[in-house]
């Protein structure tokens, strides 16, 4: 478990502005060089960039899964937090909440939707859709602490953006005028089947 959050916006290994995605990352292990898929990293988001910065928490969890790599002589594996994220959460816990939530986030990153693609991801609170139809058209799920009903909730949002680019600080000033609609609310169990509806389906991206 970890108690820290991670920012959706760094440096990318290039010097420029990173944003927070997924991607493959090679690592040496004891019997040779091995890979990690959904790895969360920061990239500047150039295609012709192969430069990424990882975040230190990420850096320190990579090395968990590399001992794990190593003890069964595996030459690949896919990222995880090892969480839970289905699990009924007592209220209380705010802490495993993040957790489960930052892990559960953090997965789109590598997902891309017939009618949508995502712009912007924050870590355990919001993840941000731009429609592949419409380029002012965005979309925005994002988590609700408030609401203190049994399991995890989040609302589902649509606005019109006329930005050439979204940030999420940009965004937190532009929204306090009220430009988000409310399609509405609906629990963790629920998002899956949700964004299909809305987007259609989802491949995984590199």
């Amino acid at each position: 478990m970890f108690d820290q959050t991670i920012d959706p916006i760094d440096s990318c290994g290039c010097g420029d502005t990173g944003y927070l995605t997924t991607r493959t990352v090679p690592i040496d292990l004891a019997h040779g060089v091995g890979r990690i898929d959904n790895v969360p990293v920061y990239h500047c988001r150039s295609t012709a960039c192969q430069e990424f910065t990882l975040p230190s928490i990420v850096s320190r969890r990579l090395e968990d899964i590399a001992e794990e790599m190593e003890a069964v002589q595996a030459t690949e594996a896919v990222y995880t937090w090892e969480s839970h994220l289905k699990q009924s959460l007592d209220p209380l816990h705010r802490t495993n909440d993040q957790t489960h939530l930052q892990a559960f986030t953090l997965q789109f990153g590598s997902r891309e939707y017939a009618d949508a693609h995502i712009v912007l991801i924050v870590p355990g609170q919001a993840i941000f859709f731009q429609s592949t139809l419409e380029d002012t058209e965005y979309y925005l799920l994002r988590y609700e602490a408030e609401i203190r009903t049994d399991g995890i909730w989040f609302s589902f949002l649509k606005f019109y953006y006329e930005e050439p680019e979204l940030t999420y600080e940009d965004f937190l000033e532009w929204s306090e005028e009220g430009h988000l609609k409310e399609i509405g609310r609906i629990t963790l169990d629920e998002v899956e089947d949700t964004l299909t509806d809305e987007f259609g389906d989802w491949k995984s991206v590199s």
